[in-house]
């Protein structure tokens, strides 16, 4: 990019010529003055060898080198003195492109610029064949002389902290005077808000964003008033309320109108409500966003455009009923202007056609011309924590704008004058292009938004951008529309911003006084502004439905005005249906949501307010990464392009540490395979693209990501950065160290919001409003008495193979009029049950609909099916169910097991009309997929509220078929109250079987001296640990570690457990050895640092699953080991090991053998805990180790290399120390300690506990 801007630059410099007779002076030669000979004679060869000598006398290489060229380096002409040396614009990154010549070439219209400066290549072209005799130098091509901004110098931006706020009366009228805090540090500084200013609603404890140079108190100023100060006024700084929250540049262009309709679109976000328009914007957008990236505008080719964005937009097509054929014509017909806007606007010059409309019509007397020369990027994400705005750009070009100049203008613009009716200026810089699919409206919401892009660039690429672009593809002629920044325009809408931020922030805000409760509804404070009540306004409002359900929810804590008459009809009809307990259910659960997205934003804002090394030490970043350039694997320089089809992963970009500077395994931390991600350069490009961990090892990571991450363009950026505001450079053999964060809560709660809402709306399902809210009876058929023919077929038709309470709970299923309950201890066959129940559903012609929390309960009944185990049909998902796609698997490819990944979409034949993806998606009897509805808010699980209404509903499942007798025990005795029962005496004497013994006599090679030597003192005490615990009539074992002893550890502020592990894996590769597969393992943890740990250990073992206990649900293996990693002299085991349910699926997973290794004296610290180890230790389950024991076999185990910890630099130990505390005694623990702030965080938030999934 850069050389292109240069040669530009180049290709543009002045016309000089020195006289020979008064060296160092210039003339500049006016437009249409040509030199003028003494005769009319034809001069001699010796006359015209003197004049040319004459003529180009003094000029050195770098005259004859002022042509379009490559080279970045400053042009070198000389320019009159009254004329300052124009500054070249830092170059603008872009990706690298073919160009066709037809892009780049000027029209011949382009003559009507003529300007005072000539091109002197293009003036001396052919000079040795000139007719001296003619009139004299013909032809002479004018050119465009293209001045460049000055370097970008953002806006000085303070971080404060509000302490005091007083309302002042000043001379001027009142002002608002604060004192507020500087972060990070402890100065003070008064902040003075005059004028609209005034009326921003500021409290202490806001965070604020001054844009402004403070002053300097005066000599005279006391001591105590020595604070520097600024003050904001209508004329100058700005203020940013609240800047960390991201309002998007749409909200605020929607907020003038309506305050309300903005919040109540962040709060609920359905991705249901489309409509035709915007089906034809959408695919509009892409058509054209293609042929400013291929650079192709033949009608063939923007119809082939049409037709794939018609594919790929298939599935909104179905939602709708439009044909493909009739999304076509309408899409033809919408892209008529596109060839014209090419034709017009695409170039490298302006040409005289290419008018751009001007929003302030009277600020020029002639057209202002518009030339797009490059396309710099699509659909660019940007973020801005300085004006707390972000927004998606539809288009980022480099634009050359022609504007006339008046007569008038100063000199001191740069540009030499001339007649008015010919004088223009030139400028580059990169636009913002935001394409509307409709008519010219030049509304204010259009205008504001694009002046909000301009903002978001300047931050971006380092250059003042001024204005921006709007493009009405529908309007005549293919207008294009200037948007200047405005400086009252900006103010206006920063105060707009300010507002809407403060209202977001009440439910953000945590009170200092005691949390409300719950019966408490009319004492929250309202978080939503008065609706406008303006009739033609409201009912075409696309949020209505959602502003009417709060307006009857919460009316009386907002202190909302009566419904207006115009609207009480609608009002009826939308919300009448609401009774007083449905609205107080909808109030309270909302609420309950609003309590767990309140830390979302402290998550988030470390993206921009903490450090990559300090959040790297905390585990949600990687610090220290660079671009690799390994070749291999599809993957060129790095990068691998994925394909357009691709909504996020569309390239693919390996990462590893910089090694020389960062030790630390990339295993250590919370991100893992499948986290969603962004990806910046500190300090200045944020966000620079978003998506998805695709692989992780120690030392690599690969991501899957949105955008293309340019090298050249982002070493371009951190120039213009570094030298505007350090000095600094960036070279170009600098190398670009990126940060990959972890990007919390990539949905966001809006959905979650918008699901609960669903059941509420007027349209929404009355049956199960009735049944979850009211808690109606739910019906069944009389079974016993009258059976229904289905039902009596069915019940006599089931897999013989299952015992009476399964075939109970099937039949109980199938006399179910609206829901029923069934629930089953572990191991009793739920997974079997649900099967076939499937298979009974679909054999009656019914469809269904698997879900569930997780994606390994899911897959695990599609693998179920597809084996047919239980089934009674024997055959796989297709054969079982009939069809082309008798299964339909929905989710994200990278999470779903590759056992079921040929249930989904994405594997089967792509669909190419309407009619295709209709029946592949409507024709599949079973679809499945997740769903977060685990905890349908927070405490209380939909599953507990339904049974303990109505207990009749649910049928117990009780005899299990997994566990043996002895893992039995433990869950009965502990937490089962012994109702559950072996299902038959063979599985109640399972245990896993040894192919060969004959590792176990290798284990002790030597024996005698060796062993002492090697500290193997196991056979002291006459057994060996790994011997005992291999033995096939070992089936329940408790290995306690506190002899070794075997001390858990810190990797940030997540735990694992090296020793632990390491016993782990000698037991495992011990069990390998004497013949067990891989596939009968299973390890798991409560803890995903260990979980990774454990994987790195095992990364050649892919057989052997290694699980948290959350993903272990619905899987089950014959060994299974666990891993509680808790070991530590204060006794503190955390909140993981205090959650039952996780550890009951620990310990449930098993079939034949359950080895857990843990530290006795610190997890009996827990009341149900101590009862385990009773239990254990009553029946001789309890194994000690002895000290030595982790290296008694090092002779036949190899050491394993861990992953090691990055070593913490002296400031960041001691805040390490301050942290986790020298020492823990268990009284003194409080839950805002630094190193479990996260667990105590997320406490009462199961929500954003699991979304966030931080520690397990």
């Amino acid at each position: 990019m850069s050389d292109t801007l240069t040669s530009l630059n180049a290709s543009r410099t002045c016309v000089t010529r020195r006289d020979s007779t008064n060296k160092g002076k210039h003339q500049q030669e006016e437009v249409g003055q040509r030199p003028r000979l003494a005769s009319t004679m034809a001069p001699s060869a010796a006359d015209e060898a003197a004049f040319m000598s004459q003529l180009m006398q003094g000029l050195d290489d770098s005259f004859w080198n002022a042509v379009p060229s490559p080279d970045p380096t400053p042009i070198k002409n000389q320019r009159l003195p009254s004329q300052p040396t124009p500054q070249i614009l830092p170059s603008i990154p872009l990706t690298p492109t073919k160009r066709p010549a037809s892009f780049l070439k000027p029209s011949a219209s382009t003559s009507s610029l003529t300007q005072q400066e000539y091109d002197i290549s293009a003036f001396l072209e052919g000079s040795e064949n000139w007719d001296l005799d003619a009139d004299p130098f013909s032809p002479i091509k004018p050119s465009v002389k293209i001045p460049v901004s000055p370097p970008y110098v953002p806006e000085i931006c303070t971080r404060c902290v509000v302490e005091t706020v007083v309302d002042e009366c000043a001379e001027d009228g009142w002002r608002k005077a604060i004192v507020a805090r500087v972060e990070p540090g402890s100065e003070r500084v008064d902040i003075h808000l005059y004028h609209d200013w005034y009326q921003t609603d500021i409290r202490i404890d806001d965070v604020l964003n001054v844009l402004g140079a403070f002053a300097n108190p005066g000599p005279s100023t006391s001591s105590s008033l020595s604070k520097r100060f600024i003050s904001i006024t209508t004329q100058s700084n700005l203020l940013i309320l609240h800047p960390d929250v991201l309002l998007t540049a749409t909200a605020l262009s929607n907020a003038p109108q309506c305050r309300r309709k903005p919040l109540l679109t962040a709060m609920v976000r359905s991705t249901s409500d489309i409509t035709p328009a915007l089906i034809w914007g959408s695919m509009l957008h892409e058509v054209m966003q293609r042929c400013l990236q291929e650079e192709r505008w033949g009608q063939n080719e923007i119809d082939g455009f049409i037709e794939e964005a018609v594919s790929g937009g298939l599935a909104e097509l179905v939602k709708l009923g439009i044909s493909e054929e009739v999304a076509t014509r309408e899409m033809k017909e919408r892209s008529k202007g596109l060839s014209i806007f090419k034709d017009r606007f695409l170039g490298d010059v302006p040409k005289a056609d290419a008018i751009l409309t001007n929003t302030r019509s009277a600020a020029y007397d002639s057209p202002s011309l518009l030339a797009i020369s490059k396309l710099l990027d699509i659909e660019e994400d940007v973020w801005s924590p300085t004006y707390g705005i972000k927004g998606k750009i539809d288009a980022t070009v480099l634009g050359v704008i022609s504007d006339p100049m008046a007569s008038t203008a100063p000199s001191t613009t740069g540009y030499i004058k001339a007649p008015a009716s010919t004088q223009r200026s030139t400028k580059i810089a990169p636009l913002p292009l935001e394409l509307k699919t409709g008519r010219a409206l030049l509304g204010m919401e259009h205008r504001a938004q694009t002046m909000l892009y301009t903002l978001l660039l300047s931050e971006r690429y380092g250059v003042d951008v001024q204005e921006g672009l709007l493009y009405y593809t529908q309007s005549e002629g293919a207008e294009v529309v200037r948007v200047p920044r405005v400086r009252n325009e900006v103010r206006g809408l920063v105060g707009l911003r300010n507002e809407l931020a403060g209202w977001m922030w009440r439910r953000v805000r945590k009170e200092k006084k005691k949390e409300l409760t719950d019966e408490e509804p009319g004492s929250e404070e309202p978080f939503l502004p008065a609706p406008i009540d303006d009739e033609r306004v409201c009912k075409r409002c696309y949020a209505l439905d959602t502003c009417l359900l709060f307006r009857k929810t919460h009316s009386a804590a907002h202190h909302d005005p009566p419904v207006p008459s115009f609207l009480q009809p609608i009002f009826e009809i939308k919300t009448g249906h609401l009774s007083v307990g449905q609205t107080e259910f909808f109030r309270k659960w909302e609420r309950l949501l609003s309590l767990e997205e309140r830390d979302l934003v402290r998550f988030k804002r470390e993206l921009w307010t903490m450090g990559a090394a300090e959040r790297e030490r905390r585990g949600r970043c990687f610090g220290e990464m660079v671009l690799s350039a390994v070749q291999g694997d599809g993957m060129k320089d790095g990068m691998k392009e994925e394909g357009k089809g691709q909504k996020i992963h569309r390239y693919t970009y390996r990462f590893p540490t910089q090694t020389q500077t960062f030790s630390s395994s990339l295993l250590n931390g919370h991100l893992s395979t499948g986290d969603a991600i962004t990806v910046s350069v500190e300090p200045h490009l944020l966000a620079l693209a978003r998506g998805f961990i695709v692989d992780l090892t120690p030392d690599e990571v690969v991501l899957g990501v949105d955008h293309v991450l340019d090298l050249d363009g982002i070493k371009a950026r951190l120039a213009r950065g570094l030298a505007s505001e350090s000095g600094d450079v960036f070279g170009a053999e600098d190398e670009v160290i990126f940060r990959i964060d972890k990007d919390e809560l990539f949905g966001g709660m809006a959905r979650v919001r918008n699901n609960l809402a669903q059941l509420f709306y007027a349209d929404g399902d009355r049956r199960r409003l009735e049944l979850v809210v009211d808690l109606r009876k739910p019906v069944f058929s009389p079974i016993p008495d009258a059976p229904s023919p289905d039902v009596a077929t069915t019940a006599a038709t089931l897999n013989p193979h299952l015992n009476a309470s399964q075939q109970h709970a099937i039949s109980h299923v199938l006399a179910a009029q609206d829901y029923a309950l069934i629930l089953g201890m572990p191991g009793t066959g739920k997974t079997t049950v649900i099967a076939e129940l499937i298979r009974t559903l679909v054999g009656q012609s019914k469809t269904v609909l698997v879900c569930s929390y997780t994606h390994s309960a899911v897959d695990t009944v599609l693998m179920k099916l597809a084996s047919g185990s239980g089934c009674g049909s024997g055959g796989g998902g297709k054969d079982l169910l009939g069809g082309e796609f008798g299964i339909l698997r929905l989710g994200n490819a990278d999470k779903v097991h590759p056992g079921v990944r040929m249930f989904m979409l994405d594997t089967r034949r792509k669909a190419r009309t309407v009619e295709e993806l209709e029946r592949q998606l409507m024709s599949p009897m079973v679809v499945a997929t997740t769903c977060l509805t685990r905890k349908g808010g927070l405490d209380i699980s939909l599953f507990r509220r339904l049974s303990d209404a109505h207990p009749h509903a649910v049928v117990d499942l009780r005899f299990q078929y997994r566990m043996n007798a002895d893992i039995m025990m433990l869950s009965n005795k502990l937490i089962y109250g012994d109702r559950l029962r072996c299902g038959d005496e063979v599985v109640a004497q399972r245990c896993l079987e040894l192919g060969d013994r004959a590792f176990l006599g290798r284990l002790h090679p030597g024996g005698g001296a060796s062993q002492e030597k090697n500290g193997t003192r196991c056979k002291e005490t006459g057994e060996c640990w790994l011997e005992k615990v291999i033995d096939e009539s070992c089936k329940a074992v408790f290995i306690d570690t506190d002899a070794l002893p075997a001390r858990d550890s810190r990797v940030g502020d997540l735990v694992q457990n090296t020793t632990e592990a390491e016993l782990v894996r000698q037991l495992t590769l011990s069990l390998l050895a004497c013949g067990v597969n891989e596939e009968q393992i299973g390890i798991i943890s409560l803890y995903r640092q260990q979980v990774k740990l454990l994987e790195h250990m095992f990364q050649d073992k892919k057989g052997i699953e290694i699980l948290t206990a959350d993903r272990s649900q619905g899987r089950d293996k014959d060994c299974v080991i666990v891993s509680l990693v808790r070991s530590n002299e204060d006794g503190f085991i955390g909140d993981l090991v205090k959650d039952w349910r996780r550890m009951n699926v620990s310990f449930t997973r098993a079939r034949a053998k359950l080895v857990i290794f843990g530290s006795r004296k610190t997890l009996q610290q827990e009341p149900l805990l101590a009862q385990f180890f009773e239990l254990m230790e009553g029946q001789g389950w309890l194994l000690q180790l002895k000290k030595g024991a982790v290296a008694a076999h090092e002779s036949v185990f190899e050491v394993c290399e861990t992953p090691k910890k990055r070593t913490l630099r002296g400031d960041e130990q001691s805040e390490v120390k301050e942290e986790m505390g020298e020492e823990r005694p268990v009284k003194k623990m409080k839950m805002k300690a630094g190193i479990v702030k996260d667990v105590g965080l997320l406490r009462g938030r199961p929500i954003l506990r699991d979304l966030v999934g931080n520690d397990s």
